[in-house]
């Protein structure tokens, strides 16, 4: 008899697996859908929805979000838009509702990691109109990875590296109280939200408003396979980003950078902003 054992299989764990498709990628786990990244537009829709996600869904199969709803048509599941683009302090575009802005969308590409997510790569150039042609000002590196479901929870990670490829080219939100404009979530069932921050509850205003490191979404009214709670924290370069702009009617929870200043994007490195949403 041969004293060498034979190896034992160990089963794989949970696994998010990613598949592309002619219009972006759909992520899976256990054959059950997670969320799909569109990077071209639908048939007959506008040529800027794109470079979003939609639907993201809950670990108990819910659609958490919408798209193209009648009140906000321009809202678009998960999404990363700003309302100025602006060259040499000129306004050029406007990324939230896709005017005077073309996303020149990468193919996306896909890993699956060892620790069982999976991940969504993508670069984008940003053309706005300058002297009558279509100009690439912003270059931008995203990235979006969705982790298995662990203890009830999934967590994915939105990562949005900008890059300004010449000098003078800002960012910013709205030029009010209100400064929205950034990385954006258009949740379902938006009028019937509860919201925390750091463990206090919070209450939308008109004006942005700080709002904690960690801030919850809550939907007691609402039976699963709808979320108990999402959890969501921004950073941006690292730091944590606490000023957002949060509704409790049928609109978007945005966390606004860099607000109402318009920020001078850098040509040498990268701006990063983060978004981590911890779903149940």
């Amino acid at each position: 008899m041969s004293a060498c054992a034979s190896p034992t299989l160990v089963p794989p764990g949970p696994r998010v697996v990613a598949e592309l498709t002619p219009d972006g990628v759909r992520l899976e786990e256990g054959g059950r859908p997670v969320l799909f990244y569109r990077s071209r537009p639908e048939p007959e829709r506008e040529p800027w929805r794109v470079h979003y996600v939609h639907p993201l869904h809950s670990v108990g199969g819910a659609i958490l979000t919408e798209d193209a709803p009648a009140d906000h048509v321009h809202h678009r599941g998960v999404f990363w838009a700003w309302r100025r683009i602006l060259v040499d302090g000129v306004q050029a575009g406007d990324g939230w509702v896709g005017r005077d802005l073309v996303l020149e969308v990468g193919a996306p590409a896909v890993a699956e990691h060892p620790d069982g997510s999976a991940r969504i790569d993508v670069h984008v150039l940003w053309k706005v109109p300058i002297d009558g042609r279509a100009e690439a000002v912003v270059e931008e590196y995203s990235t979006i990875q969705a982790f298995p479901v662990l203890q009830g929870r999934r967590r994915i990670e939105f990562e949005v590296r900008l890059r300004g490829l010449h000098a003078g080219v800002a960012i910013a939100g709205t030029d009010d109280e209100k400064g929205y404009g950034g990385a954006s979530i258009r949740f379902g069932h938006s009028e019937r939200i509860s919201m925390r921050g750091d463990g206090r509850d919070l209450r939308a205003t008109s004006a942005a408003l700080e709002a904690g490191e960690v801030v919850e979404f809550l939907w007691p009214s609402i039976a699963p396979p709808w979320p108990a709670r999402v959890e969501a924290t921004c950073s941006i370069d690292g730091r944590a980003w606490t000023l957002w702009v949060l509704r409790q009617e049928a609109s978007m929870q945005n966390c606004a950078f860099p607000g109402r200043v318009p920020l001078e994007l850098r040509t040498d490195s990268f701006t990063v902003v983060r978004l981590v949403l911890d779903i149940g």
